[in-house]
């Protein structure tokens, strides 16, 4: 019998990792999830298979794709090298796979729901505190070995490994789940209760009473849950009543064997701000076992008179005031306004979306400059008009260091002396930006604030007949759910809207993107009710192969075509995002890219003590293109190539290639 862990296991030890022998997939030590001494006796189990321990204190994580189909296993291991990075790479029955990396911090194991595709179970699973995988030895189905792609283990320390965070685990998680949906159905709930299936961030509302969270809970049975989903059940009752659901949460833990005291406590102490879970998350999961919300709360609701009229009739036509008859219109009808031309309709609210850190504040203070000034905007005609910023998300020094680049770009030497009088700047980060809550079902709220953005709003029109309000972000001003579609409608409709109605502003609102929305390019967040409730919505994103360069989609657009022809390629340039001066411009970027990634990666080797070589050792042509993986081999070796030829890569007999000197792409 091969003497496997007799023999690599030592090595794996030496290198940070934490073995322990297996026959097949099963530790046969006890208590192996603390890291027992007896694993160290590598001599006494020379033939078993060896299994690595995720977690602990090195924090490795292991991402398990358990695919069958081939396809959908390679669409993973793209997304897993986009979104997560590099990761060696184990097989062990193909095409399920197996990627290892280390995280930040400790983190509870994660999976997807089990999702039914083409007659197999499939899922991803995060493996991490108290699991385990096989790094070496017979696969007990296959009865062949299990085979490493490229690097094993032996190869990278664990501090080598690459960093992810347990928020991108979480979130890389959710996207699996999106991606496995379009594939097949999920498994039913599973048998010990845990709700496997439930996607727990789409939740109808955030916030709830105690009683009828209390009731709910005790629909919900509480047998033998997966750790991460126990977990989130805490963040949804924090969520849902703050600090009221303490009681309710070790009530609702301790209908499970598996409860301890101390560990509930700390779990729910450790949940710190819940802004994307709560209520609705609850009755999701209890109406599965007959709870109605919806139907609870109107037995607890005592009978009501009827609201009263409200609308003055006109005594002239017998007509609710505002009605009238379509014989009554005539022509000519003035044509369709815009602020920017068949983007952003004049007396509407428009949405924008764009992942964090794309440039979405940026893109919109570049627009309210050239609105002021009523210049064309990347080549698009704009309507003059004072502008309002409210800026949730940065303070005024990163909102005047932007100012002043945008101020470079439309050539204005003096900072602020020559930039347009009618763009007011409103930096509101810290503060509570909240216009409207939702404290009872049915019910909206307006606070303090609109009352004070209102006075805002006119103070900038001035005597001006027409403004832009641009709002940043959407999170910062609404105080609902999401999710809830009553509740966008009313933040929208009703609030911004009025700003629209009362006021004739136009206003342009910031979001971020859900994950789903992410996965599938839509862009989309939360409720259909957010595209619902607008006009036009447009979409900044970012190449994902080059970091400068953003695109300008319209996404909708209830007055104008949609096709991917309107969508507009941008460059980050000297802080602004401006148009391609040539075709080639965006070529030359993704040259600079590679050339850029190509150089990083031979210094990290070199730094790392394991240089690339040319004839031996880590040869560059097979080595070089696992590194700088965003990019086909054959584009990779050019760049590489290329910076050899212009002598900004050397190679030293016996110490690999180094970085001789680095272009000024400035």
């Amino acid at each position: 019998m091969m003497q496997r862990y007799a023999v690599h296991a030592p090595i794996l030890v030496g290198l940070g990792y934490d073995t322990t022998p297996l026959v097949g997939k099963k530790p046969i030590l006890e208590g192996w999830q603390k890291r027992p001494d007896a694993a160290l006796d590598f001599h006494k189990y020379n033939g078993n298979n060896i299994g690595v321990l995720t977690g602990g204190k090195s924090h490795v994580v292991a991402v398990d794709v358990d695919v069958y189909d081939h396809r959908i296993a390679q669409q993973f291991e793209e997304v897993i090298t986009e979104e997560l990075g590099f990761a060696p790479q184990r097989i062990g029955m193909a095409p399920k796979a197996l990627f290892v990396f280390r995280c930040t911090e400790a983190v509870p194991k994660m999976r997807t729901a089990v999702f039914h595709i083409k007659g197999k179970d499939s899922a991803i699973e995060i493996l991490a505190e108290g699991q385990q995988f096989v790094a070496s030895g017979i696969h007990p189905d296959t009865k062949k070995k299990y085979k490493w792609v490229d690097d094993t283990l032996a190869d990278i320390p664990v501090d080598k490994l690459t960093a992810v965070t347990p928020d991108q685990l979480r979130e890389f998680v959710a996207m699996s789940n999106t991606m496995l949906s379009k594939h097949g159905k999920p498994r039913g709930r599973a048998a010990n209760g845990s709700p496997q299936q439930m996607d727990w961030f789409a939740t109808q509302e955030l916030t709830g009473e105690v009683k009828e969270i209390d009731v709910a809970l005790a629909h919900i049975p509480n047998d033998d849950w997966h750790y991460e989903d126990w977990v989130r059940m805490a963040m949804s009752l924090k969520g849902a009543v703050a600090d009221e659901g303490y009681e309710l949460w070790h009530r609702f833990s301790q209908r499970s064997e598996k409860y301890d005291r101390d560990e509930t406590d700390r779990v729910w102490k450790s949940i710190k701000d819940v802004r994307r879970v709560g209520a609705g998350s609850i009755f999701y999961m209890a109406r599965d076992y007959g709870f109605d919300v919806g139907e609870f709360r109107r037995k607890e609701q005592k009978p009501t008179e009827p609201p009263k009229a409200v609308i003055e009739v006109d005594e002239d036509t017998g007509l609710p005031q505002g009605m009238y008859r379509a014989s009554e219109v005539s022509g000519p009808v003035p044509e369709r306004q815009w602020l920017l031309n068949q983007w952003f309709p004049k007396r509407a609210v428009s949405l924008l979306f764009g992942q964090g850190g794309v440039g979405k504040t940026l893109i919109v203070q570049q627009l309210a400059n050239a609105v002021a000034d009523g210049e064309a905007f990347m080549g698009i005609g704009t309507s003059k008009m004072p502008v309002l910023c409210v800026l949730c998300e940065d303070d005024k020094q990163e909102i005047d260091r932007r100012q002043i680049d945008i101020n470079g770009s439309r050539g204005i030497d003096d900072a602020f002396g020559s930039a347009p009088d009618n763009v007011y700047l409103w930096p509101r980060v810290g503060e509570d930006n909240i216009v409207v809550t939702f404290p009872n079902a049915g019910e909206d709220q307006p606070t303090s604030f609109y009352a004070d953005l209102v006075k805002a709003v006119e103070a900038a029109k001035g005597d001006a007949d027409e403004i832009c309000v641009i709002l940043d972000n959407a999170t910062d001003f609404f105080g609902g759910g999401e999710n809830v579609r009553r509740e966008v409608n009313s933040f929208i409709k009703t609030y911004c809207g009025s700003l629209c109605t009362k006021h004739n502003a136009t206003v342009i609102l910031l979001a971020h993107p859900s994950l789903s929305g992410l996965a599938s390019g839509s862009g989309m967040s939360g409720s259909t009710a957010w595209e619902n409730s607008v006009r036009s919505r447009a979409y900044l994103s970012r190449d994902a192969d080059m970091d400068e360069v953003r695109t300008l989609s319209r996404k909708k657009s209830n007055y104008s075509a949609v096709d991917n022809e309107t969508d507009i390629k941008l460059i980050w340039e000297a802080g602004v995002l401006t148009l391609p001066t040539s075709d080639d411009a965006i070529a030359r970027i993704e040259g600079r890219n590679v050339k850029r990634a190509v150089l990083d990666a031979v210094d990290e080797a070199q730094n790392t003590g394991s240089p690339f070589k040319s004839r031996t050792g880590r040869t560059v042509r097979n080595a070089l293109p696992k590194v700088v993986n965003k990019w086909k081999r054959g584009v990779v070796m050019k760049a590489f190539y290329d910076l050899e030829s212009d002598g900004c890569i050397v190679h030293e007999a016996r110490k690999g290639y180094r970085v001789n000197n680095r272009p000024n792409w400035s």
